[in-house]
């Protein structure tokens, strides 16, 4: 019996089942039967720990993935000496996880936000703090690197709007050019900028 999941990880289990199949599937086209499916949770749970249903449980994903971003901006940042390198790092293990899931799995937040926004203003807040958070950490590690504050933000929103539709783009293509394409004009302006600031 050891290999029982313990009923006490369900709810990490069900949200991380939640975030794979709004990945691959989108939040409209994952039931909250397939959650339980997915996780192996026992039945009737899910409305346990997730009283507010699947919009109780996608806030929850939104918040696992931004917060797996973050981890991994730090991480790049940490292990990277210009702000071109850190660009790379992190958009590179985008493209890295998407052709590893066969060009399957994009981003969990993206179809939250497209399919339940204006009607729940619940999901909408919680996605805009998440995307306002991962902007804010990637401009502070791009500042850190010498890139000009008044600069690094607007640098930040340009890799997340390039992740995303880099995540859109190489799904439809099957193929990392267009990831591989931005990386490379993203870092080589982060670059300059950093250069810029210090001439």
């Amino acid at each position: 019996m050891g290999d029982m999941p313990k009923k006490s990880d369900s709810k990490e289990r069900m949200i991380a089942a939640a975030r794979r199949l709004f990945r691959e599937h989108g939040y409209l086209g994952t039931a909250l039967s397939d959650v339980v499916t997915e996780s192996a949770a026992p039945r009737g749970s899910i409305y346990f720990h997730f009283p507010g249903g699947k919009e109780e449980l996608a806030t929850e994903v939104i918040l696992l993935h931004a917060g797996d971003h973050i981890a991994h901006i730090n991480r790049a940042a940490a292990a990277t000496s210009t702000a071109g390198q850190l660009i790379e790092a992190f958009m590179g293990r985008e493209r890295d996880e998407l052709i590893s899931s066969h060009y399957r799995e994009g981003c969990a937040m993206a179809p939250i936000a497209i399919e339940s926004t204006p009607a729940s203003a619940q999901l909408s807040d919680a996605n805009r703090r998440a995307f306002q958070d991962l902007i804010t950490t990637l401009a502070a590690r791009l500042t850190e690197k010498n890139v000009p504050v008044s600069r690094a933000t607007q640098l930040a929103t340009n890799v997340w709007t390039s992740v995303e539709g880099a995540l859109i783009l190489s799904r439809v293509l099957r193929s990392p050019e267009p990831f591989d394409m931005a990386i490379a004009q993203l870092a080589a302006t982060a670059d300059t900028e950093a250069n810029t600031s210090t001439s």
